[in-house]
């Protein structure tokens, strides 16, 4: 069974690229065996501090940027790391070609009660500064804690699909994710409806009132409240995933993360045959203007997001 070395051989000629990568799914490795002790080591509440963005910390929060942190310093190809959990961008080699946007620990909330987190990473050249857009990304990924540790990656082409075996070893299991084009599945926290405008209401009611309404199929809500589990799932078989721009998120711009979070994400559904975009315009293309910088987030398969699409065309 191909391991994660030689399929980054099959990706791309950059060995310096394919070597961030290792240093990242090397840092996932590390954080899923720290997350399988934790509840034991008592790790999984509050750490008593808060990020740039103003949420509390989890003790593993922490923990997950220092493993990835540590990676990358021992990687002389790496610049500049970007994380969630540190106000400011860290500078590493000099001489690194790359700069790593990441969010250590997706999910965190969900630590207590044992729901799948996960890694979210994102690789740019150093050359154009940790501020370009989402389409120069060299390499994307995330690694999901789940019943089974899964890292999903993709360079130029496919997002492809490893799982870590019992030795350690990352082992390809889906060399090409396909995101079916149209599904029956939307991801949304719906307690936040109030807040919501009015594409977002429309789509959502077109979708709930199933085989009777504009659709005339049925759609079943799944929301995890862990971006890293609920794109896992639409990877796997579809369905999309929304968390717009709404009237309490408004004066932030959003609520996730455009570097470490939508980037991403968006560069590994888009590589799967799905579609992103903001509701304005596709993820890919926003040009950012701060580290910390929130868009709204619309992913997942093509035909439902050209639906949501729609409904902001007409308004």
């Amino acid at each position: 069974m191909t391991d994660l070395a030689q399929w980054l051989s099959t990706q791309t000629r950059d060995d310096n690229l394919a070597s961030v990568v290792r240093s990242m799914a090397a840092s996932g490795a590390e954080i899923a065996a720290v997350l399988r002790q934790a509840p034991i080591a008592g790790q999984t509440g509050l750490a008593g501090a808060t990020n740039v963005q103003g949420e509390a910390q989890k003790a593993l929060d922490l923990i997950s940027n220092d493993i990835v942190l540590n990676h990358l310093r021992q990687n002389p190809q790496v610049s500049i790391l970007v994380s969630e959990e540190l106000d400011e961008a860290v500078h590493m080699s000099s001489q690194g070609g790359y700069i790593v946007a990441t969010d250590p620990l997706d999910g965190s909330s969900n630590l207590d009660v044992n729901v799948t987190v996960g890694t979210i990473f994102s690789v740019l050249a150093s050359a154009g500064g940790p501020l370009q857009k989402g389409s120069n990304q060299l390499a994307a990924g995330y690694v999901s804690y789940g019943p089974a540790t899964s890292l999903v990656v993709r360079i130029a082409g496919d997002t492809s699909v490893f799982t870590l075996d019992a030795d350690g070893i990352w082992r390809l299991i889906l060399a090409r994710a396909a995101i079916p084009q149209a599904s029956g599945e939307f991801a949304i926290n719906t307690a936040r409806e109030r807040f919501w405008d009015a594409a977002t209401r429309a789509y959502v009611a077109e979708s709930v009132a199933g085989e009777t309404g504009p659709t005339g199929k049925r759609y079943n809500m799944r929301w995890v409240g862990s971006m890293v589990a609920d794109i896992h799932r639409i990877l796997m078989r579809g369905g999309i995933f929304l968390y717009p721009l709404d009237s309490e998120t408004l004066s932030k711009g959003g609520r996730l993360r455009l570097l470490y979070e939508a980037n991403p994400m968006a560069w590994l559904v888009e590589g799967a045959g799905g579609r992103s975009t903001t509701g304005q315009q596709g993820i890919l293309d926003v040009a950012p203007q701060d580290i910390h910088q929130r868009i709204p987030v619309i992913l997942g398969s093509a035909e439902e997001v050209a639906r949501v699409e729609a409904w902001y065309g007409r308004g």
